[in-house]
């Protein structure tokens, strides 16, 4: 497994993570909390993850090498590390899952194909599976051959319903209290902390002196595009956007209405959900790592048997368990948000200390091997 990864496929997964599956069932949902006022709550939470990334990307500066579980065993001990991983596959499985189950639902109201969950979830686990045994070097090489394509899809998107779109319809602003928007942001948080994935890049970043300053701006190239697109959203369908389950396949819709090229919309909307396929990648990837730890996976063939696992998990829990419900109503609104804020933004926002400790540890060690 290949993981080294070059600077500008990080750079380019960033753009596609943050903005990467944000314009399915999400919209909907903020609508639902705080009204209008969503896109507002998106920003507040755009900004935390910035200055979450932030963080991250100063532990990058400090890191002298070192690898992200070789920093968590360094200060938490290999115990606590473990503890840690074990809750970043569930993040990142379940963020995964959620999104996946939102794409099919887009791929039904959207090109009116009816499939059914294991037929639909299956091929798509076998591409994954593919690029995440070959390693974060491969996932970085499809970002490179794609993102072209996807980010112009996403602006001839936005492109299509500009002409339909009432700006008034985000009046009057903090109509509810500013209080229901912060809460808001906070009860949809599971769906953000995106770029927590470069802490499993650790000691294989190659790092140069404008690498931060072109990470954060690929975040706000991705994060900017988001708002936007939540933006026209609201303005197009107003009150009634609280009532839609997949944001861009209403939007698509709605071009349709006024477009003199048919069903255009089509090949831009599935361009797009390649990005979904390329963040659910580079999750797994994430989760498989995580896990490798946890179990002492070294070689490729435990790669290959760790996401099999997965991938079966994959397959079956939707069918027996309301995995959408249960990361909405427990994940999202319910005690469970503490345990993904936890990995989301405590451990990022603790990182440049724990780098700093681990550094240090290791000149201690090194100073005692000298004495010896």
């Amino acid at each position: 497994m290949n993981n080294s990864i070059k600077q500008t496929q990080i750079i380019l997964l960033v753009i596609i993570v943050v903005s990467g599956g944000k314009f399915l069932s999400l919209p909907g949902l903020m609508a639902k909390l705080a009204g209008r006022d969503s896109w507002v709550s998106m920003a507040i939470m755009f900004a935390l993850d910035l200055v979450s990334l932030a963080f991250i990307l100063w532990a990058v500066y400090l890191n002298k090498g070192k690898s992200f579980d070789e920093i968590l065993s360094d200060t938490l001990t290999p115990f606590g590390a473990k503890l840690l991983f074990l809750l970043y596959a569930l993040f990142f499985i379940l963020r995964v899952m959620g999104g996946l189950l939102d794409t099919q639902e887009l791929i039904s109201s959207t090109l009116s194909v009816v499939t059914n969950w294991v037929s639909f979830v299956v091929p798509i686990l076998l591409v994954i599976g593919f690029n995440v045994v070959r390693g974060a070097r491969n996932i970085g090489r499809v970002s490179q051959i794609f993102f072209g394509f996807i980010f112009a899809s996403i602006i001839m998107i936005l492109l299509l319903s500009l002409k339909n779109t009432d700006f008034s319809n985000l009046q009057p602003t903090f109509a509810n209290g500013f209080d229901k928007v912060a809460k808001s942001a906070f009860d949809v948080s599971f769906w953000f902390g995106d770029c927590v994935f470069v802490l499993f890049m650790f000691g294989k970043i190659k790092k140069t002196g404008n690498f931060s300053v072109k990470v954060s701006l690929a975040f706000l190239v991705g994060a900017c595009t988001t708002i936007l697109m939540d933006v026209i959203f609201l303005c197009l369908f107003g009150n009634l956007a609280e009532f839609s389950s997949s944001a861009l396949a209403k939007v698509s819709g709605f071009n349709l209405t006024g477009s003199v090229y048919g069903r255009i919309d089509w090949i831009f909307v599935m361009i797009w959900a390649s990005s979904i396929i390329i963040k659910c990648t580079l999750f797994l990837w994430c989760s498989t790592m995580a896990l490798s730890y946890v179990f002492g996976v070294k070689s490729k063939k435990g790669y290959s048997v760790l996401f099999g696992v997965t991938g079966i998990a994959f397959v079956v829990l939707p069918l027996i368990l309301p995995i959408k419900g249960i990361i909405a109503n427990f994940f999202c609104l319910g005690a469970g948000k503490y345990i993904t804020v936890f990995v989301q933004y405590a451990i990022p926002f603790a990182m440049p200390l724990m780098t700093f400790l681990s550094n240090k540890k290791t000149t201690k060690d090194k100073r005692g091997e000298d004495y010896a």
